[in-house]
């Protein structure tokens, strides 16, 4: 029998496994496909040689459990911060502005840097005093109660600032609209993010892909100290017996024990593993889609720009990132994407490469070389108005919930991933 059984192999299992790892605990770790990384992971492009992540992410400085947990299995080197908060955006017109915070104390770094913003105007700036006065005295229970259009309008922000501000910020941090997520998900994104300090708010990319980033590290330290991790090992069933859990069955009919299980894998996948997990029915998802683009050149002078007016959301210029050899690799991404999911891998690479040729004009003459769509259905939890997430302690007293859907009381983020592995870390070491 060993210790601890983790079903799942993404960022919340594998932060769970080498945390429960690192204080000598036996851990074997169960996922069901080849590979590891859940919902974030990377793969090589055969035509172009090239790695692509199944969604680009951005890291701020204020991950503190992502950044421990990679500190843990040697990789934080892979991530590399800004020295200070910049957010390059490109307009309908093709114009280029910019968010660019100085070295100020907080919250007026961000402040100053929403000035040198062309789309942002003064009378916008001398407005967010009302925001930063609910975040600071306001009521977190009646915030959550509002959607992000319903409490940004309560504080006297203009349409112009909420789409050129607000609703990028709010897609990209909550994977949802602004008339759907909920306020008190933005305002925790701005109170431990961009508002908490000026180092904190700092944005970070990795420089590999996102498995490079983590998995095979992982599994190393992992199996270093005695664990063990099974690839193609689907589970069907969580055993409980009375108000325990002794462990799981695979697919193949094998039975597993252990003195403790960590599910670490999406909701959705947990329902059909326990009879008692129909609370968890109430939950949906929201999609996220990347389009990976390829031209015969550069066309983009940034790392990645906010794309205003478009139907793509960010565009990464991966060639940069990763100093690929394949110089124009752009990956363009569409987050709350229920409508652009259905629609068939053409149409999404044709308003990809409108998108880029509207507000790159260097995208104009340049020739696509290769260019696909990946889909992630179910790549968060959809961050709406009254939506209950379960804590990481079950009904059932040695089976922990781990994921970023749990609640951590962050976004459902990596970071969420990560802190949520760490808690069921802390609760079996306990």
């Amino acid at each position: 029998m060993t210790d601890v059984l983790i079903i799942g192999g993404g960022f919340a299992g594998l932060s769970a496994a080498t945390a429960l790892a690192e204080q000598g605990l036996r851990i074997t770790l169960l996922e069901a496909r080849k590979r590891l990384g859940g919902r974030a992971y990377s793969f090589r492009d055969e035509a172009t040689g090239d790695i692509v992540d199944n969604g680009q992410h951005l890291f701020m400085a204020c991950y503190r459990e992502t950044r421990r947990f990679l500190a843990r299995i040697g990789t934080e080197r892979h991530l590399r911060f800004q020295p200070d908060l910049r957010v390059d955006f490109r307009t309908p017109d093709a114009q280029r502005t910019a968010l660019k915070c100085p070295r100020l104390p907080a919250p007026y770094h961000l402040l100053a840097g929403l000035a040198s913003l062309s789309t942002v105007s003064v009378g916008d700036i001398f407005h967010l005093r009302h925001i930063m006065a609910d975040l600071a005295v306001g009521d977190p229970c009646a915030r959550a109660a509002l959607t992000v259009s319903e409490w940004l309008r309560s504080h006297r922000q203009s349409e112009g600032i909420i789409s050129n501000f607000w609703a990028p910020l709010t897609v990209a941090t909550l994977n949802e609209a602004p008339d759907v997520a909920s306020a008190g998900g933005l305002a925790t994104v701005l109170r431990h993010g961009l508002m908490g300090s000026r180092e904190d708010a700092r944005l970070g990319l990795s420089v590999v892909g996102l498995s490079d980033l983590y998995t095979d590290a992982a599994r190393r330290y992992v199996e270093e100290r005695g664990g063990e991790v099974r690839l193609g090992a689907p589970v069907i069933s969580i055993d409980r017996r009375g108000d325990r859990c002794e462990g799981v069955t695979l697919k193949d009919g094998t039975r597993l024990t252990a003195d403790a299980v960590v599910s670490a894998v999406p909701h959705t996948a947990l329902i059909p593993l326990l009879p008692q997990a129909d609370p968890l029915r109430a939950l949906r998802a929201s999609p996220i889609v990347s389009v990976n683009v390829w031209f015969d050149r550069p066309v983009m002078a940034e790392p990645f720009a906010g794309l205003l007016g478009a139907e793509c959301q960010w565009a990464f210029n991966r060639s940069m990132i990763l100093n690929s050899p394949s110089r124009g690799h752009v990956a363009l991404v569409i987050s709350a994407a229920h409508q652009h999911i259905r629609l068939p891998q053409q149409d999404l690479v044709r308003l990809a490469v409108a998108d880029l040729r509207r507000l790159f004009p260097e995208a104009r003459t340049a020739c696509v070389t290769r260019a696909f769509a990946v889909k992630e259905r179910e790549a968060t939890l959809s961050a709406g108005v009254g939506v209950v997430r379960p804590k990481q302690q079950s009904p059932v007293r040695n089976l922990f919930l781990a994921g970023d859907w749990t609640d951590t009381g962050l976004p459902a983020t990596v970071e969420s991933a990560v802190l949520s592995g760490h808690r069921c870390a802390e609760m079996i070491l306990s």
